[in-house]
């Protein structure tokens, strides 16, 4: 392994835009050191935010973090990207797993064809539906999800793999806030990636419905800056209608302290996203597309 990491990590030194950043910040994540393998994995999605398969690795080193939210949403971008990727798939329906909801993990993984199906997500499905009281069919070992990961289990006999659903009082499924102001301030924290980032989600008016905003010295700014905010998306469309430039779908400024990127959010609201200013750009936008993401699964939710 040692020998892998220092080829893999030569190459990427060779060539910093290289696709290696991929199996070399995996190799990391095997080998344990998952604080060196975040920092190779995201300092790749900077230069290549619409690989599929970076946004599983990704995920699989959160994964073994214990970060099963900012996993589930890198396997969640990996299905955005490409609808039919076996191994985030794979992974959510680890992640359902994880948290009891053996019923989700089994719909998450039937949803692989089985024409495409690896081994681990047809060991991972057969032994979801033992869990759930179904026997196997032809008496095969039953691949049951180990600590690390989705793609390394362990093998066990079918009679052992036959436990019962995981009770809802020892795994309690995650869940996304109410609409009470106390729970929505944290709405984004498990997107963003450090306490120089922030998130909005502003309605029309300039209210804040999600999200938190706090200024250098700790101060709960989100109202103000919210106000400020108000009528931005529109002022954007009809920009963009006298330009001809159809419609708006982000803004990036690069201001002297910070990074501000907006987008317009569902039903008229903004998502608002500001990071440090030694922040890559890429990886602003790539966060405001997980905000995005998750600001609509929650207007959902709570809807």
């Amino acid at each position: 392994m040692p020998d892998e990491i220092r080829r893999l990590s030569d190459d990427l030194a060779r060539d910093p835009s290289s696709l290696v950043f991929m199996p070399l910040a995996d190799a990391l994540r095997r080998a344990g050191q998952l604080d060196v393998a975040l920092r190779v994995a995201l300092r790749g999605l900077d230069r290549h935010p619409y690989l599929p398969d970076a946004h599983d690795v990704l995920a699989r080193i959160h994964a073994d973090r214990g970060d099963l939210e900012r996993a589930s949403d890198e396997w969640e971008m990996a299905l955005r990207l490409d609808p039919s990727h076996a191994q985030a798939n794979l992974g959510l329906g680890f992640v359902e797993f994880r948290r009891g909801d053996l019923e989700s993990a089994e719909r998450r993984l039937s949803t692989v064809p089985p024409a495409e199906q690896t081994p681990g997500v047809a060991a991972a499905l057969a032994h979801v539906r033992s869990a759930l009281g179904a026997r196997p069919t032809n008496g095969a070992p039953v691949v049951v999800p180990n600590g690390s990961g989705p793609t390394e289990p362990t093998v066990v006999p079918p009679a052992a793999a036959r436990v019962p659903t995981p009770p809802r009082s020892t795994q309690p499924v995650p869940e996304f806030p109410s609409p009470d102001p106390s729970r929505t301030k944290q709405l984004f924290d498990s997107v963003l990636d450090g306490s120089d980032q922030h998130a909005l989600l502003v309605d029309g008016d300039g209210l804040v419905l999600a999200g938190a905003y706090t200024d250098g010295d700790g101060k709960d700014v989100a109202e103000v800056v919210a106000a400020e905010l108000a009528g931005v998306s529109s002022e954007a469309e009809r920009a963009m209608r006298h330009l001809g430039l159809g419609a708006w779908t982000s803004l990036l400024v690069e201001a002297d302290d910070a990074i501000v990127a907006m987008t317009p959010g569902p039903n008229g609201s903004l998502l608002v996203v500001t990071a440090s200013r030694k922040t890559p750009v890429g990886l602003v936008r790539l966060l405001l597309d997980r905000v995005l993401a998750r600001a609509r699964d929650w207007l959902v939710r709570v809807s």
